[in-house]
């Protein structure tokens, strides 16, 4: 079977054509190479907040974090953590019942305001898949009309809608709609995956920012009922 001259016709393209193709092209590497990237770190982002969640468990008290984290590599997870410890270690020593219910809803900002930025710090780049799954069918479907506008003026010029005369011109032209097609699909479903992924996540970041909320609240009981002691 005789393979179809795609380079051929590619290179026999008119500038408008080619232009179209330059800027699919210019898409289709920058939209997987979003994608290899965030294939390869969110295999690894993973595995770290597996690895710190697990040794979280194991904690007791709150103070025990700071030591967790000296001895953890790098995740989300200690990152928020991290936050947390920050924002507690302005607080006094001294606990009421009064204040342990603010000192409670500080943190519970801080972890809403650190899960907010590893949201942004996530979804950073997949902007550019979704802008390129909407764009490149439309630019696809620009150089297609293009071409067959062309092809039509050829017949004019040679008075003839001969198969030998448009045929050309109209295979030329459906190439940017295949382009603009291959571009459209990655992105669109790599887009899809790396939302649904990191909207996962987020749900993930609340649930341990619950678990350290828990975690000082319940120490800071202990220090009352040991206070009232």
């Amino acid at each position: 079977m005789q393979n179809l001259p795609i380079l051929e016709m590619v290179a026999q393209s008119d500038v408008m054509t080619a232009v179209v193709l330059v800027i699919l092209g210019i898409m289709s590497l920058g939209c997987w190479g979003i994608i290899l990237v965030k294939l390869l770190t969110n295999g690894k982002h993973q595995r770290a907040n597996a690895k710190f969640f697990a040794q979280f468990r194991k904690i007791e008290h709150f103070v025990d974090l700071i030591t967790l984290c000296e001895k953890s590599s790098d995740s989300a997870l200690k990152r928020l953590t991290l936050e947390v410890l920050q924002e507690a270690s302005k607080f006094s020593n001294y606990v009421s019942y009064d204040s342990i219910q603010h000192r409670a809803s500080l943190l519970e900002d801080t972890i809403q305001r650190s899960i907010e930025g590893l949201r942004l710090e996530e979804d950073s780049n997949i902007a550019f898949l979704a802008t390129s799954s909407n764009l490149a069918p439309f630019f696809g479907l620009l150089g297609t009309v293009w071409g067959i506008m062309v092809a039509f003026y050829q017949i004019g010029q040679h008075g003839s809608a001969d198969l030998s005369v448009v045929a050309p011109g109209i295979a030329m032209a459906l190439i940017t709609t295949v382009a603009g097609l291959l571009v459209a699909i990655p992105a669109s479903a790599g887009y899809n995956v790396f939302a649904a992924r990191n909207g996962r996540n987020e749900i993930s970041y609340y649930n341990f920012g619950s678990h350290l909320l828990s975690l000082f609240k319940r120490d800071d009981l202990l220090a009352l009922e040991e206070l009232a002691g």
